[in-house]
């Protein structure tokens, strides 16, 4: 998208944020319209120069030192091919507003996620709303239809270890998931083509990712194939390589890999994820650690009453859509 190797294909998947807090509400919703049109389209959209850059220079400085010191109560994981993960404490600067309640990424959150089918189903029912999802054309507004909503039952109530406990029985639509870090140390081979969740499909589970090391080409960004999402098959990726304070967000069951890294220097990105309830993410509380668990649930509690009164307004907006 950047960069030498940038491209008018890679150009068009990029949305230019940078005049968001001087702009108007109509050139607003102008923005929010455009997010919304590339995530339902490809399952990606770079939104560049979102964030102030000098602000996220020093969120980078912050995780360097996290990363290096010792993480009391946080154990890291690792990722595909040399990457590692860790959670990030529910403290400042990671709970400023701007990075984790900003208006434009909540609007966009609230509008796209719409598939409530984990909720309250078995991997097998799943399955199947899938295979009659794919056959009658793939289309996303399947997943507005009243028979795929929440299924009432002991699924809905109490979602299995490593199902999304997000929300309560009663909701729908997303709620935040978790936070974390992903380092990548020079070396890192390039990984694998993946989605980071199959079941439910798409617009079940949203990520955000805040861009900490300036990216190239080549020092480990994130590759993308456009409407994977949709089961189409473009037959290229896009690098998503933006200036810092860019921020990209992806639908995970998008396809996407990380690049190799070829540079000198370890790379890091934040990603706070939300999703709707039930969905297979293969994540417990203590995943991360014995303290983990209780920095997700104070993440939580400090974006969804915002994210909420998001989603309450997206569903009045849309009939179809019950709360």
């Amino acid at each position: 998208t950047h960069g030498p190797c940038a491209s008018a294909a890679g150009a068009r998947h990029v949305v230019q944020c940078g005049g968001w807090r001087e702009a108007s509400p109509e050139d607003r919703r102008a923005l929010l319209a455009w997010v919304l049109s590339a995530l339902r389209s490809d399952g990606f959209v770079v939104l560049e120069r979102l964030l102030p850059a000098e602000d996220v220079a020093l969120l980078e400085e912050e995780a360097v030192r996290f990363s290096e010191s010792p993480q009391e109560g946080f154990v890291p994981q690792p990722l595909r091919a040399g990457r590692t993960e860790t959670h990030l404490p529910c403290a400042p600067p990671w709970t400023s507003d701007w990075i984790v309640k900003h208006e434009l990424v909540l609007e966009a959150v609230a509008r796209y996620m719409r598939n409530d089918l984990a909720a309250g189903r078995s991997q097998e029912e799943q399955m199947w709303a899938l295979v009659q999802w794919l056959t009658s054309g793939a289309h996303l507004d399947f997943f507005d239809l009243p028979e795929w909503g929440p299924k009432p039952g002991p699924l809905l109530d109490e979602p299995p270890e490593g199902c999304s406990d997000v929300g309560s029985a009663q909701e729908r639509g997303p709620f935040f998931g978790r936070v974390s870090l992903i380092k990548t140390p020079p070396g890192c081979e390039p990984q694998k083509s993946h989605r980071d969740i199959n079941f439910p499909g798409p617009m079940a589970q949203l990520t955000v990712q805040v861009v900490l090391t300036p990216l190239s080409a080549n020092n480990g960004p994130l590759a993308y194939l456009p409407a994977s999402h949709r089961m189409k098959t473009p037959g290229y990726e896009v690098v998503a390589n933006p200036p810092r304070g860019s921020v990209v967000l992806y639908d995970s069951f998008c396809e996407h890999r990380g690049i190799e890294h070829h540079g000198s220097k370890d790379r890091y990105a934040a990603y706070y994820e939300f999703e709707t309830r039930g969905v297979f993410t293969g994540y417990t509380m203590s995943h991360f650690g014995p303290e983990s668990g209780a920095h997700t649930q104070a993440f939580r509690m400090a974006v969804d009453p915002a994210l909420r009164l998001l989603v309450g307004r997206a569903s009045r907006d849309t009939p179809t859509r019950a709360k």
